[in-house]
């Protein structure tokens, strides 16, 4: 058994939504690996009582293979969970992939393709902005419960729309201390840099700079030299290129897009920057297939199917390995770190432990022709309680006015409709997306999504 630290016995980090699929696993093997952190409590919370015991089981079986000093508990009441706690992790996607699968089919029956949320610099699927509803509530909720209960918490943002909870968290709660995540610049860089241009990533030196999951390459070194002309020589050859590399749904970095993006805009877009764009990219599943490949990217009707068939294979990897006895937590998620920061954060916060990493946090100047109060996604350095950014520089003037721009005014007009509780600013909103042909086509799709049966609560939220 690993030693407990004593720096950290009374920590307790607590998960909302620990039945998640997509980081739940990477959570615990990041944990049993960072030797600093061995003797916190985690506390677990899910409202579904099945992924709660799996991933209770999972953490049980995978710190005892490992002989991991860390105690567990687990909730499904979200007070208890954070009561007492130094950081609060929310990974809920309170909507529910089949709910939001409904609500697109919805609104594509009114023409409007992929959702109503898929708009302009914002086509990534699950990223719900104006259907938002229960996202915010949540968020707003689990903000309001860490000022009563564990005032001085961290809060770590990680189910979407990070862009919107995080700011809309940061507008009403505005002395929490609360950053979101996202691995989408590192992995795109990684893409990138591995697949693309073939370089070593040791002697890479890159920073990104914009909104979560609007973010682009505003620096990049090779052997500490400017290697920006690199980029150029592969993007100037992408035909060849996608003659023997056909883009795969989440590859969309290597994409003709993404190159087609990199001319307009000056800079390179990283992660699921490339998945989104103007609807220049979106308008028919034709197009999405011109530019993204033969799948036409992973937010297409075909790139969504493909992601349901990976969740369901998550989702029985998770029951095998928390539920079968016979079968080893780490022999399925073998311990090697996951890339992810969440836990180097907490690590770098309660063991002063310099790190740099990608993080969202507000603007505050960052960004200076951006509001101050907007949380950008920009790399910083961690140490303890600070969290100094970086200097950003090299934004080309049109990277405002045709990209951060447009996406703000996303934010701004989902988040004022929220506050306000008002359907007509719902409605409102459509009218600036470009497949509105008139109001009654606004008026009978903000219906229609609200009287689904699971929309009782947004019903009553937006009169």
């Amino acid at each position: 058994m690993t030693t407990v630290n004593p720096n950290v016995k009374n920590v307790k980090v607590c998960i909302i939504g620990a039945g998640s699929k997509a980081f739940i696993a990477s959570l615990l093997r990041d944990l049993a690996l960072t030797n600093s952190l061995h003797g916190i409590t985690l506390s677990l919370m899910d409202i579904n009582e099945h992924r709660l015991a799996r991933s209770y089981i999972l953490a049980q079986k995978y710190f005892n293979e490992l002989k991991v000093p860390i105690n567990i508990e687990k909730t499904m009441d979200t007070k208890t969970c954070i009561e007492g706690s130094s950081f609060v992790i929310n990974l809920a996607f309170a909507i529910g992939y089949d709910h939001y699968n409904m609500m697109v089919e919805t609104a594509e029956k009114h023409g409007y393709y992929r959702g109503i949320d898929s708009t302009e610099w914002n086509m990534v699927c699950c990223y719900p902005t104006l259907t938002g509803y229960k996202q915010y509530g949540v968020a707003l909720n689990i903000a309001r419960l860490i000022e009563e209960y564990a005032k001085d918490a961290w809060l770590i943002q990680a189910s979407n729309p990070v862009l919107e909870t995080t700011t809309l968290v940061h507008k009403v709660h505005p002395k929490l201390k609360v950053v979101g995540y996202c691995h989408g610049s590192h992995g795109g860089v990684g893409l990138l840099v591995n697949k693309a241009l073939k370089l070593d990533m040791s002697k890479v030196e890159w920073q990104s700079a914009g909104l979560n999951h609007v973010v682009f390459l505003t620096k990049f070194k090779y052997n500490g030299e400017d290697a920006y002309h690199l980029i150029d020589e592969w993007a100037n050859h992408i035909e060849d290129f996608l003659k023997s590399n056909v883009p795969r749904p989440w590859e969309e970095t290597l994409s003709r897009a993404a190159v087609d993006m990199y001319k307009l805009y000056g800079l390179y877009p990283l992660g699921d920057t490339a998945r989104s764009g103007t609807w220049k990219y979106h308008r028919d599943l034709k197009t999405k297939i011109y530019w993204y490949g033969p799948a036409g990217g992973a937010d297409s009707e075909i790139g969504w199917a493909i992601r349901m068939l990976g969740t369901q294979e998550s989702e029985t990897r998770l029951d095998n390995a928390a539920f079968n006895p016979s079968i080893k937590a780490t022999d399925v998620y073998p311990p090697t770190k996951s890339g992810d920061y969440i836990i180097d954060f907490i690590d770098s916060v309660l063991n002063n432990i310099e790190r740099r990493m990608v993080l969202n946090i507000p603007n505050n100047g960052i960004l200076s022709r951006l509001p101050s109060d907007i949380i950008v996604e920009v790399p910083v350095h961690v140490k303890g309680e600070s969290i100094q950014p970086e200097t950003i520089g090299n934004i080309p003037s049109k990277m405002y006015a045709y990209v951060w721009y447009p996406r703000i005014n996303v934010t701004e007009r989902a988040l004022e409709a929220y506050l306000a509780g008002s359907k007509e600013l719902l409605i409102e909103a459509l009218m600036h997306d470009p497949r509105t042909r008139s109001n009654e086509q606004a008026k009978d799709v903000i219906e229609d999504l609200l009287n689904l049966p699971f929309n009782e609560d947004l019903k009553k939220h937006y009169k």
